[in-house]
């Protein structure tokens, strides 16, 4: 098979043994497959092992294929795996199996290669077969579709408004989730011209370029009245006092303190944007405004199906998110474009072309 090896902070296009499905795995042909932020961040890390490790030991440090958001082919299915699954169907998958060592996940780990190669191998328990209708490219939105929905589904204690602060493929799909839902108004922000249009048409009702003033001074604009600390509430409230739900989608350094300090009095931050780094608060600051900090992480089975249905019932919502779709010589180049370019939102890479 060909694949694109990650190695430091290089990609090789290298011809490599086809991988032999596990039991209860599917051997598939990726058909596209998504550049994520978290990608973006594990080049970095292993960049970094790079830089910090001997000029003669380097080789010996471990290569990935990246991939956890494609759609596939199925052309081969392991002995003994009971599956209603059959050879030529299509199907988009949970990047994660189990191995001896625990979970693991594929193209995010040196022993399970993603999508990023003309042959992966899913667990057939955690695929989907993609409806007729759906094309093989916005299938492979489901993973990170469902990152949003996921997302959205845990800002469950507020029932709003919502503020979006960062508009990459996952605030957008943030945005689209609470938008089905009939969740709003919808309040959505970042520095980028092109996402802040993606926002406002899938469904924001306020977008902001935070160069030119604070979202954080503009509760009004999306009716919220904040309500006092809770000593200072009125003594007849009963039940929850209003508050809103802030997603932090950038993964930025210091944007969750930027949020800690500036959210009103109740708000529910849900931390979605991959934050690899340290990260510092005044935990005073939540504290005195009885804020709720939760941590989002991947998604629900249930969740991941819930998106694939989404992307067939709105296909025309879903296909907002991809920028440019790039063959697999182009991998590196459509990394360093997606990390450099806030113009991009989801490149596509197309194993086969």
């Amino acid at each position: 098979m060909r694949a694109a090896v990650l190695h430091g902070n290089n990609f090789r296009i290298e011809t490599l043994p086809d991988p032999s499905p596990a039991p209860g795995q599917l051997l598939v042909r990726p058909l596209f497959n998504g550049i994520c932020g978290s990608d973006l961040s594990l080049r970095k890390q292993m960049a970094a092992a790079f830089e910090a490790t001997p000029l003669e030991a380097r080789e010996e440090l471990p290569t990935i294929i990246p991939g956890h958001e494609f759609s596939a082919e199925i052309v081969g299915i392991a002995p003994g795996t009971d599956t209603k699954l059959k050879i030529g169907d299509r199907v988009t998958g949970l990047p994660f199996t189990i191995t001896h060592e625990g979970p693991q996940g594929i193209g995010l780990s040196p022993g399970h290669g993603g999508g990023l190669a003309t042959l992966s191998c899913l667990d057939a328990s955690r695929s989907y077969r993609i409806p007729d209708d759906v094309p093989d490219d916005l299938a492979a939105l489901t993973e990170p579709l469902a990152v949003g929905l996921h997302a959205a589904n845990l800002a469950s204690r507020n029932s709003g408004p919502n503020m979006v602060i960062g508009c990459g493929p996952v605030g957008l799909a943030v945005i689209l989730a609470l938008k089905l839902a009939g969740r709003g108004p919808i309040l959505a922000a970042d520095f980028s011209a092109e996402r802040r249009a993606a926002a406002a048409a899938l469904g924001a009702d306020i977008v902001l370029d935070p160069a030119e003033g604070s979202p954080y001074d503009r509760w009004s604009d999306v009716g919220h009245v904040p309500a006092p600390m809770s000593p200072m509430l009125e003594r007849e409230l009963k039940g929850r006092p209003p508050g809103l739900n802030i997603f932090e989608a950038t993964g930025a350094p210091g944007v969750l303190d930027q949020i800690v300090k500036s959210a009103p009095p109740h708000a529910h931050i849900v931390v979605v944007g991959v934050c690899p780094h340290d990260e510092t608060i005044t935990p005073l600051e939540g504290i005195l405004r009885e804020l709720t900090i939760e941590f989002s992480f991947a998604y629900r089975p249930t969740e991941f199906d819930d998106a694939l249905a989404m992307i067939a019932a709105h296909p025309d919502q879903a296909a907002r998110l991809i920028t440019s779709r790039q063959p697999l010589a182009n991998t590196e180049a459509a990394f360093d474009s997606l990390a450099k370019n806030p113009h991009e939102i989801k490149i596509l890479i197309d194993p086969n072309a």
